[in-house]
């Protein structure tokens, strides 16, 4: 139980220091106009080997605390978070073999059904500023939140493991 509420705490610090990143360094500083999401890879990695349950409740509250930075659409991202966590925890856990192509293409796949909606919500499901908003920044902004989703995997995969000295111990 100690062990939970420590992973709890540690994620919502990580939370609050990728919102703050968000909002100072990543928006609007990456070239052609999109920018990574970093709230929403912190979701696809925590979802990533969790229950479908555990990923609603997970994409819904990081979507609640990121829909807190824009109170005119509140709700928004937490739908999105809670649709694409619930995806994610499905493909990502039962379906798809656990290499990096299809983890790559799992979270490019990913940001884009996540814009999808979000932007279906914005522009009043008008077609036209739909379809052009999703190609001048979905894309692009799809792609920098998949390679930095993949960098944090490959980074928690490196940290995570444990290394055996030639003595024999850790």
């Amino acid at each position: 139980m100690k062990e939970n509420i420590f992973y709890i705490v540690r994620i919502f610090f990580v939370s609050i220091v990728a919102f703050i990143l968000q909002i100072t360094v990543v928006n609007g500083r990456w070239p052609g106009g999109g920018s990574p999401d970093l709230l929403f890879v912190i979701v696809l990695l925590l979802v990533l080997d969790k229950g479908p349950v555990t990923a609603v409740v997970v994409g819904f509250l990081l979507g609640f605390f990121q829909d807190l930075g824009n109170a005119s659409f509140l709700g928004m991202n937490a739908l999105a978070n809670s649709i694409v966590a619930y995806a994610v925890s499905r493909l990502g856990r039962d379906y798809l073999p656990d290499t990096i192509i299809f983890r790559i293409s799992l979270f490019f796949m990913a940001y884009l059904v996540k814009s999808i909606i979000i932007l279906n919500i914005t522009e009043a499901f008008s077609p036209i500023r739909v379809i052009s908003f999703f190609f001048r920044y979905s894309f692009l902004s799809a792609l920098y939140t998949a390679v930095i989703a993949i960098f944090v995997w490959k980074l928690i995969e490196l940290v995570s493991e444990r290394v055996v000295r030639p003595g024999g111990g850790y």
